[in-house]
Order: C-alpha cells, then sequence, then structure tokens
C-alpha cells in the first residue's frame, strides 16, 4: 500500500538526530511554547518538498551522480559546521531565558537550517519524492507522498511534546552544556561518516576541477 510505504520510508529518514531534530528538542527542553510551531514548521516544510520530488524532481536528481555527489560535499560541511557551532556553545556561559526568548530568529533558523540543510533536501526530494515519482498513477504518488507527509507530523509533534514534558527535570546549566557537546559530536561524527563515502569519488572531481581550471 503506497500510504504505509511512504510513511516506512519517512520514518526511516527522520528518526535520527540531525540539526531539524537537534533544536527541535532543545526548544522543547526550555519548555518554550515555540518548539509547536516550530515543529509545524518542519512538517509544513517536508510536506512542500515531498510533494516536489514526487512531481519528477526527485528522479531527475537520482539520475545525476555528480549532483548527488556535491550534495553530499555540502552536507558533510554543512554538519561539521553545526556541530562544531554547539560544540563552542556547550564552553560558553549563557543564561537559558535569554535563549528562549531569542524572538522571531528562532523560526527564521528552523526554516534555515531545514531548507538549507542538504541532508533535508536530499532525503525528501531525491530520495522520498524520488520513490514516489515511481508510482505511474498519479494518485499513488499522492498516496504515498500523504503516507510521508503523516510520518512527519507523527515524529515531530512527538518529539515536541516528549521534550517539552521532559524539559521540567532539566534545569541545570551542567546538563545544557553536556547536550550541547553530545550533539556538537555526533553532528561532526555524521559529517565524518558522510565524509568517508565520498572520499574516493572527491580526488576525482578535484582532480577534475584543476583540470578545468588550468
Amino acid at each position: 500500500m503506497p500510504f504505509l510505504t511512504g510513511m516506512g520510508m519517512a520514518a526511516s529518514m527522520i528518526v535520527a538526530l540531525g540539526p531539524q531534530n537537534a533544536y527541535l528538542i532543545k526548544h522543547g527542553l526550555m519548555r518554550h511554547g515555540a518548539v509547536l510551531r516550530i515543529a509545524a514548521i518542519y512538517v509544513a516544510i517536508d510536506v512542500v518538498l515531498i510533494a516536489i520530488g514526487a512531481l519528477g524532481v526527485g528522479a531527475l536528481i537520482a539520475q545525476a551522480t555528480d549532483l548527488r555527489f556535491y550534495f553530499s560535499i555540502v552536507a558533510a560541511l554543512f554538519f561539521l559546521g553545526y556541530g562544531l557551532m554547539n560544540i563552542a556553545n556547550a564552553f560558553r556561559k549563557r543564561n537559558r531565558n535569554f535563549d528562549a526568548d531569542a524572538g522571531a530568529s528562532r523560526y527564521s533558523t528552523a526554516i534555515l537550517i531545514s531548507v538549507a540543510n542538504p541532508g533535508v533536501l536530499f532525503d525528501t526530494v531525491v530520495l522520498i519524492g524520488g520513490l514516489a515519482g515511481q508510482y505511474d498513477e498519479i494518485s499513488d504518488r499522492m498516496i504515498f507522498s500523504a503516507g510521508a507527509a503523516t510520518a512527519s507530523l507523527l515524529w515531530f509533534a512527538t518529539l515536541a511534546f516528549l521534550s517539552f514534558y521532559v524539559g521540567y527535570y532539566v534545569a541545570s546549566d551542567r546538563v545544557w552544556r553536556v547536550l550541547d557537546f553530545v550533539i556538537g559530536v555526533l553532528m561532526i561524527v555524521l559529517a565524518g561518516v558522510i565524509y568517508s563515502s565520498i572520499q574516493e569519488p572527491a580526488v576525482g572531481a578535484i582532480q577534475h576541477l584543476f583540470l578545468a581550471l588550468i
């Protein structure tokens, strides 16, 4: 059934600690009302990106191996930068209430780590959207996409509520420092995993770029 297939495929990709989930968890632990609005932003962006992929864009990108390679490079750099930023926060003295009242910038940040995140774009447009595009009937594509969107809604809503509840017990500055440090390390490890998977093709790409410049 396309709906369950789409839901399972999306769930296998979004249930992982990435910049989106980390940012949502941090707001939930702050017990800030913005956590639900951030979750809604994530779901809305996922729906749009999955729809774009289902219309055929995902299948076209999936066939372009060079584009997928550069996607991976940018994704590795993105995760590396985000990881280093979190580790720096772990050693920075801060006020929890100030962080929680970051103003409208928290929503722009939520949008940025979604639409400017190569990992999110690749998962939604290329992988999920590309699989939806394999169905000949447009109705089946819509059902598959609806299943994927449902998985996104359930995951982010659950994560928002759980982190908000757990936040009642998280108050010490030491906990926040540990959280930032752990998230930072995980992001750097993820960047390393992505880099190791593209290390050999990277040599050829660099040589090609060098020859083009000369």
